[in-house]
């Protein structure tokens, strides 16, 4: 009787378990994922621009100089860079690229042109950005000064003495003031309301403000200059 009960049980174990068995559903295979294609870049296209030279070469680590870039084939929409910097760029004609200095810290870096297709052209080495105390206010300026800066003006620093200033069609002023010059600025503020300031933005670039109460054109007004 007891074997009996026992052979009972164990069948009845067997039972519920391949009914449990009956539920379980096998596992599936992994869905295979689809292969990622990668799509080859497109090919640059167009017209290849030619860099040949960056006038000035060398500007302050502050930025803001205006150098231009010559070449040939330069297209417009082309686009700059110094180095990895992107920068504003003003394609003048198929020869020339007008742009603005971005700041940097002092060293030498590459000048590439890239025109509208993807074509480029590098001028290796082509820029350097140096400290603005390097460079130096002496010399003969070229002014240009006003709201569009459509007026001619004139200075001239010797041994960091401002001797003559004219505006315009003004006469020129013979002075005699001593500047302060610091980190490549200066400014100064004469008794007779004459004020002026500058700072470098390349050894022969410079930008600022003058007020002349008795002229004018140069009265609270902006000017950029070029050392001749």
């Amino acid at each position: 009787m007891m074997t009996r009960t026992r052979t009972t049980i164990g069948l009845w174990t067997v039972a519920v378990g391949l009914a449990g068995c009956g539920d379980v559903r096998s596992p599936s295979a992994p869905t295979a994922q689809p292969s990622l294609i990668q799509q080859p870049s497109p090919q640059p296209s167009g017209i290849q621009p030619s860099v040949t030279a960056m006038a000035p070469r060398v500007g302050s680590t502050l930025g803001g100089a205006w150098p231009r870039i010559t070449g040939a084939d330069f297209q417009p929409g082309a686009t700059v860079r110094l180095g990895e910097s992107r920068l504003t760029a003003s394609v003048i004609d198929s020869q020339t690229i007008a742009i603005l200095t971005p700041p940097h810290v002092a060293g030498t870096v590459d000048v590439i042109v890239t025109n509208p297709g993807g074509l480029e052209d590098r001028l290796f080495g082509g820029y350097r950005y140096e400290p603005p105390e390097t460079f130096d206010f002496n010399g003969d300026w070229v002014v240009h000064v006003g709201p569009d800066y459509e007026m001619d003006m004139r200075f001239t620093i010797r041994n960091n003495v401002l001797i003559s200033l004219s505006c315009n069609i003004s006469p020129p002023l013979a002075l005699a003031l001593t500047l302060s010059v610091s980190n490549g600025e200066f400014s100064f503020q004469g008794d007779d309301g004459l004020t002026m300031s500058a700072r470098l933005v390349s050894p022969v670039s410079a930008v600022g403000t003058i007020n002349v109460p008795d002229v004018p054109v140069c009265r609270a007004a902006r000017w950029w200059a070029d050392k001749e």
